[in-house]
């Protein structure tokens, strides 16, 4: 039921506190967050799917990670490419 338009994501936790909420709308991390409450129960609850789509759960606050993409030199980003070129172009010849 995502007729309302929420397009919100939040990350909320207490300083010293073991635990984080998160509450999202974004299908990538309602999709993560559904996982990771399936493989690790004890850790991440779910603890709403909200009317607007939205989803709403604890996780532990070691978690929530806020991190700069990393910086690829056009050489790095190159060499990237022809790997996975190369990587795919093999699929299935090594058997």
């Amino acid at each position: 039921m995502s007729g309302y338009g929420c397009n919100e994501n939040v990350i909320e936790f207490i300083r010293d506190e073991e635990r984080a909420t998160v509450t999202f709308s974004q299908g990538r991390h309602k999709g993560r967050i559904r996982k990771l409450a399936k493989s690790h129960p004890e850790e991440c609850q779910i603890i709403a799917e909200n009317q607007d789509g939205s989803l709403c759960a604890h996780i532990p606050v070691g978690w929530v990670r806020i991190s700069p993409p990393k910086a690829v030199s056009e050489s790095q980003r190159e060499a990237g490419r022809e790997m996975a070129l190369r990587n795919f172009t093999n699929v299935g010849t090594n058997s």
